[in-house]
């Protein structure tokens, strides 16, 4: 896919969304998938510790500047991953306006790539040692980071999810069976991902900025997924496909099932929107309830996208989540280990 050079000019948006001093884009090929990242570190100390931020379906680096500015501010580094299928990532079909996707693995295996090759080698420093990770996964990114943790144990010293996709609110009533079987026919009857679910051949998928169907209650925040694609209509995925919908759920049911979360120890942080038509919050309770260290922070008031809710909600979970960094990292300082 070859897309258009950046913008020159940042998007009409207030400073606090915009790109921070000192961030940098990268990319990187692993198995035929480019994979993008955006990072930024205090310009003037070592960090405490690296943020290492997964976006949910149809996301951008650029959607978390603000994020970023927060992390800074508390002295930590913030990198974000784009991933395969969506923003300036690499995509599966030969039309880029069609979020497909493959097996959720694939994107956790990307994930440990760009942790050992990148964030890993620019996280150390000669006086201090390896300075540590800390994962903070919004929705899809919270399905992907939680198959991480379990299958990568001991790369992250703590995860803060946001809520995260472990069961799809639309197939809350439905058999495991049925949805498994029902969304398999839908792929395999779509010849395999081409058709999505209504989704437009071409053109900008704007999201509702108003209504039941916004994804934010707050005016300003809400506003700025559509202003990034306004500014860069590259960015931009239109509906999913029959093939995303069938390998998403297909790993909630994995997750859903996995033996090994009642073994996972890394301690964990869970944030549910009160008015989430999103993702199954029964589904998430019921997982959490198996972890070993987990929190859960409900936010009665927030829709789905917490990170772009109101200043209530979005700083009751990162003052959640500053604490949760500060316990298991800041305040510990044996987790400051070398190669």
């Amino acid at each position: 896919m070859n897309m258009k050079p950046l913008p020159l000019t940042p998007p009409d948006l207030e400073e606090r969304f915009l790109q921070p001093a000192g961030w940098r884009w990268h990319s990187f090929k692993r198995n035929g998938r480019t994979i993008r990242f955006g990072a930024v570190s205090p310009q003037n100390s070592i960090p405490d510790a690296v943020i290492v931020c997964l976006p949910g379906l149809g996301e951008f680096g650029e959607k978390y500047f603000e994020t970023a500015r927060a992390c800074l501010d508390m002295n930590m580094a913030f990198w974000v991953i784009g991933w395969m299928g969506q923003g300036r990532a690499g995509r599966y079909l030969k039309n880029p306006h069609k979020r497909h996707g493959t097996d959720f693995q694939n994107d956790v295996d990307d994930l440990q790539y760009f942790i050992k090759e990148y964030i890993k080698h620019s996280s150390v420093h000669p006086d201090k040692g390896r300075i540590p990770l800390a994962m903070l996964a919004h929705s899809m990114g919270g399905n992907i980071g939680l198959h991480h943790l379990l299958k990568y144990p001991g790369t992250f010293e703590c995860a803060a999810f946001s809520a995260p996709l472990l069961g799809i609110r639309q197939f809350a009533h439905i058999p495991s069976w049925l949805g498994k079987t029902a969304t398999f026919i839908m792929n395999e009857l779509a010849a395999k991902g081409c058709l999505g679910l209504g989704t437009p051949e071409r053109g900008v998928h704007m999201r509702p900025e108003t209504g039941k169907k916004a994804l934010s209650t707050d005016p300003v925040r809400t506003t700025i997924h559509n202003a990034w694609l306004k500014h860069d209509p590259e960015l931009c995925v239109n509906n999913i496909t029959y093939g995303w919908l069938h390998h998403a759920y297909t790993s909630c049911l994995r997750l859903q099932k996995d033996k090994r979360l009642s073994t996972l120890t890394t301690p964990c942080l869970i944030g549910l929107a009160g008015h989430d038509s999103i993702v199954d919050n029964t589904k998430t309770r019921n997982m959490a309830k198996k972890l070993q260290k987990v929190e859960i922070l409900e936010l009665p008031k927030a829709r789905h996208e917490i990170l772009m809710e109101r200043d209530e909600s979005r700083g009751t979970f990162l003052t959640h989540f500053y604490k949760l960094v500060k316990e298991n990292i800041i305040d510990r300082p044996e987790t400051l280990k070398p190669f």
